[in-house]
């Protein structure tokens, strides 16, 4: 049974070319007058999706403790350590890596966990930071930032000038216009908004969840779990779409979600926390698989399909990171490793899940 896999020739040479070509230098604005300041030694918890509408910097070594996807536009500072498993602009990281020069995020990437963002790095609109995200004390979250409602504030905590003598859960969203200050132990909810300007402190961590990139369309019957967003709208229970939806804003799918037939990915999708696939599901462009993912018989991979080393497809081991040369369909135990990536046209059949 012939799986249309060949060897990609992926050396040292091959490796400093594709660098040379992701690294470019980049000049940081200097960033505004911040409103929201983490106090004391806590940090501030991220419970769910939390969009960022304007670029973010990195204020001191940020370390990515789960896969996370960062947009388009995003600035990776020169001292960024990139770990094996990783999708660095739709190419994938055999090997730990220390960028020598900044580098500007143009297509899918994705930083596997262990990866490290140094400072002068910036995040782009678009980026999804998910639950498990901390941002350290002395985190400033700029004017024009919404705290969705949900958040809690923390004992200590002043924000809008009213100052808080207890822990408050926000019932309605709170955007952010005057000075303020959030306590250690704050939880910024699902459905949130970082404004431009704002600074992660040296020792946030960061994590992504699924992230269904615009012109994506998601299939009727579609599950989607608590402290997922979806068209930038947060999802406070567990819900099941009950019509296709056209995803035309940020959307990030918590752990346990589904997606159902009829669903098609659009490039600079990835697959991330656990996640289900019932029913037939189509690729528009590349799509990266950031956690191992298994496909199920049925399922069909396209030519230019990356296949990263540890992987299984039809039952064969991959034991270097491989680039299939021609259509393959899935017929035995296949399993997609950290770091390949979907080629646009390739169907995952229902029973695929990422783990």
């Amino acid at each position: 049974m012939t799986t249309g896999i060949h060897n990609s020739r992926i050396g040292k040479a091959a490796a400093a070319s594709s660098l040379a070509m992701l690294l470019c230098t980049a000049q940081f604005p200097a960033p505004l007058r911040a409103q929201i300041v983490g106090s004391g030694t806590g940090a501030i918890n991220v419970a769910g999706g939390t969009t960022v509408v304007g670029s973010t910097m990195v204020a001191g070594a940020a370390s990515v403790t789960g896969a996370t996807v960062v947009s388009a536009g995003t600035v990776l500072a020169a001292g960024t350590v990139v770990s094996a498993g990783s999708v660095l602009n739709d190419e994938e990281c055999g090997s730990w890596r220390v960028l020598t020069e900044n580098a500007v995020v143009s297509s899918t990437t994705v930083l596997a966990a262990g990866s490290t963002l140094a400072a002068g790095s910036s995040l782009a609109t678009n980026t999804i930071l998910a639950a498990g995200t901390s941002l350290a004390a002395g985190s400033a979250i700029e004017t024009g930032s919404v705290l969705a409602a949900g958040s809690v504030i923390a004992a200590g905590s002043v924000v809008n000038g009213n100052s808080y003598a207890s822990a408050t859960m926000l019932a309605t969203a709170t955007s952010v216009a005057g000075t303020s200050t959030l306590a250690g132990g704050s939880t910024i909810a699902a459905g949130s908004t970082l404004a431009g300007g704002t600074t992660l402190a040296a020792g946030s961590s960061l994590v992504s969840a699924t992230t269904i990139a615009q012109g994506s369309v998601l299939g009727a019957g579609s599950f989607v779990t608590a402290s997922s967003v979806v068209n930038a709208v947060a999802v406070a229970n567990g819900t099941a779409l009950a019509s296709s939806t056209a995803i035309v804003q940020a959307t990030s799918l918590s752990g346990g979600s589904m997606i159902a037939g009829g669903t098609t990915l659009a490039a600079g999708s990835a697959l991330v926390s656990n996640t289900a696939i019932v029913g037939a599901t189509q690729c528009g462009g590349t799509v990266a698989v950031a956690n191992t993912a298994i496909v199920a018989g049925g399922s069909a991979l396209a030519a230019g399909t990356v296949v990263a080393a540890g992987s299984i497809v039809n039952g064969a081991s991959i034991a270097q990171t491989t680039v299939l040369s021609s259509s393959t369909m899935v017929m035995a135990s296949t399993v997609l490793a950290a770091g390949s990536n979907l080629a646009a046209t390739s169907m995952l059949a229902a029973g695929s899940s990422v783990i």
